[in-house]
């Protein structure tokens, strides 16, 4: 009965959103997350093409530079051990502790898009008046992040999955915890 009521407590503590406590970590679902800053990040490469492709860019140049950024972007994340020790880092998170809250989707939203995509948003338009290429390649690196996004969401789905388990991230300390379904 126990074990019941603390597991109760933890998923409340999961999914309600409570107000900061000074303290307690401001914890973020991690899926939900991904998935999130994905259609933001793809939004704002598709927002790039369009721009580069309105500004001049022959439209298959456009997509190709765009596709370009993108596979390149790919192969520097996945080319070296960056999902072991992502597995790593996933592999024994730590129980929802008392107190915990959930941050709220815009400030999540904000924190995560800072400063990557933020600042190549800002590098796509920048470039965009003299060199629509680069623009494109730039928002090809978007579209990359975007798809590394929606990876990592898929691989974050697996393991709740496993475990029965939604999986929360503190922002501030990228600490890992879960809350038992």
């Amino acid at each position: 009965m126990a074990a019941a009521v603390a597991d109760a407590d933890a998923a409340a503590v999961a999914t309600a959103e409570v107000t900061g406590q000074s303290g307690a970590p401001a914890l973020v679902e991690a899926r939900s997350q991904a998935l999130l800053i994905a259609a933001v990040r793809g939004a704002l490469a598709l927002a790039g093409l369009g721009a580069t492709i309105a500004r001049g860019l022959h439209p298959g140049a456009a997509v190709a530079l765009l596709a370009a950024g993108a596979v390149v972007l790919l192969f520097a994340v996945y080319s070296g051990d960056r999902r072991q020790r992502s597995a790593l880092k996933f592999a024994s998170p730590d129980p929802v502790p008392a107190g915990a809250h959930l941050e709220s989707r815009a400030r999540a939203l904000a924190q995560a898009a800072y400063p990557s995509t933020i600042g190549l948003a800002v590098l796509t338009a920048v470039a965009l008046w003299p060199q629509p290429g680069l623009a494109a390649l730039l928002a090809g690196i978007l579209a990359g992040l975007a798809v590394m996004s929606l990876i990592g969401a898929a691989r974050l789905a697996s393991w709740e999955h496993s475990r029965r388990a939604r999986i929360l991230i503190e922002h501030k300390t990228s600490r890992v915890f879960e809350a038992r379904q």
